[in-house]
């Protein structure tokens, strides 16, 4: 008797190939034969478990941020103001090798979002959760005592949010900006003004 093959299990396996492949050789390479190859499967046999190769793309692009999100959830954990922000940033940034990668396949992502609207709307629901994280987390940071009272939070979150999508370009064009300590510096640049000596003692700031 064949052995059954558990449809979300094949699912989540050809979207792991896919990413195996743009990630080893690069998201040119990452075709459906390319990953038909790559699972030992004909090409035709992928279309049982999607509608298409851009159904495959659009779900390697869930299962990135997916990763990230889980990443972050547990990396802030407990914490919250500043502490919280930090964790955030340090698994949205490209500042380690992980989000590096994933900053070279999510930017390529990008180019298809104009002619792909699931993209764009997928890409916008998250950069809106992530920016009310920053919010939150910014003003935890001003009840706690990290920020002056004055803090422009709203402003300050969307400068924040923009450095986050801006610098996963720079890193896939491989700019002098991607350098980790100059990210690191932007960031204190935009928190600095408004630290009290709390929040620049608590985070090493």
């Amino acid at each position: 008797m064949p052995k059954k093959i558990d449809r979300e299990e094949r699912r989540q396996q050809i979207v792991r190939t896919y990413l195996r492949i743009a990630d080893r050789d690069g998201l040119e390479a990452a075709t459906s034969r390319a990953v038909a190859v790559e699972l030992g499967v004909s090409t035709g046999s992928l279309w049982h478990y999607f509608t298409g190769f851009d159904d495959v793309v659009f779900r390697a692009f869930q299962l990135i941020f997916d990763r990230t999100n889980a990443r972050i959830t547990a990396h802030v954990g407990d914490h919250g103001g500043l502490r919280a922000l930090m964790a955030l940033l340090e698994e949205a940034l490209p500042v380690g090798e992980e989000t590096e990668r994933e900053a070279l396949i999510v930017t390529n992502f990008w180019g298809r979002a104009s002619s792909k609207p699931e993209l764009g709307r997928f890409q916008s629901e998250v950069g809106a959760m992530w920016l009310r994280q920053i919010t939150d987390h910014l003003t935890q940071a001003v009840d706690a005592g990290e920020l002056s009272s004055a803090t422009p939070v709203q402003e300050l979150s969307d400068v924040l949010m923009v450095l986050i999508t801006g610098l996963q370009v720079e890193c896939a064009l491989k700019t002098p900006l991607a350098q980790t300590q100059r990210q690191w510096r932007m960031i204190r640049h935009c928190l600095s003004p408004w630290l009290t000596d709390t929040g620049r003692t608590g985070v090493g700031l």
